[in-house]
């Protein structure tokens, strides 16, 4: 774990982020205060669950897991977070301690904001609360959605529907490469399925000509055939 000094990069990666994109520059300003910049290599752990919660964080650079352990040390990975997404956000509202585990996938840069500090501008700030609660909204919203496809549809589904978020995430239409931000395995805990399961079905969406493969690197040749099996399925999948 390494500390920095926030540069204008930091400043623009966190201004982008649903929760300061509404906020006036003296806002934003006060709001970061004592923002905290940290640098973590691979594998290393941001934070465990039943951590004293003391700040949230936005992603400048890398990939973060976020994870629970069960009592009998089985893994299940919540949620893997990019450049531009924020958590433990939600933990300023309900106080206590972290609800899971995060640790960095790869080489990870954070901007730490200190839930003290973020308390002060919203006290004697009635518009910037309401109008961050309504980005919170929004996002809470979205979650919902993502969950419902995540649990509901078959292996296959849940395979396309990760992969299409992908692609719109790159702006992409057609055909689209995508860098795949974590292990197959991570992934795969992350939609629900067995690491197994997911290699099969990858493979034979390669195999079918909907995508490439070249290491980390994935393309989508086919965009609409994804949409028709997150909306349908394929049980010989």
């Amino acid at each position: 774990m390494e500390r920095l000094k926030p540069a204008p990069d930091v400043i623009d990666r966190i201004r982008a982020n649903y929760i300061f994109s509404e906020m006036t520059d003296a806002e934003l300003q006060q709001s970061l205060t004592h923002l905290d910049v940290t640098c973590y290599a691979p594998g290393e752990i941001i934070f465990q669950q039943g951590d004293h919660a003391t700040r949230f964080f936005i992603v400048c650079e890398g990939v973060v897991q976020l994870f629970r352990t069960s009592p009998m040390g089985d893994k299940k990975v919540i949620e893997i977070l990019k450049a531009g997404d924020s958590f433990a956000e939600a933990v300023f509202f309900m106080g206590g301690n972290y609800p899971v585990h995060a640790m960095a996938v790869d080489h990870v840069k954070l901007a730490g904001i200190a839930f003290q500090d973020f308390n002060g501008c919203l006290v004697n700030n009635v518009s910037l609360a309401f109008r961050m609660m309504g980005g919170m909204s929004r996002r809470i919203h979205g979650l919902v959605n993502e969950i419902d496809r995540l649990t509901l549809g078959t292996a296959c589904q849940r395979l396309a529907f990760f992969l299409l978020e992908q692609v719109q995430a790159e702006g992409g239409s057609n055909a689209s490469t995508v860098q795949l931000n974590a292990p197959k395995h991570v992934i795969a805990s992350r939609i629900g399925i067995k690491p197994e399961t997911l290699s099969r079905i990858l493979s034979r969406f390669k195999e079918d000509g909907i995508v490439e493969e070249s290491g980390h690197m994935l393309t989508v040749l086919d965009v609409q055939k994804l949409h028709a099996f997150q909306a349908e399925g394929l049980k010989n999948y």
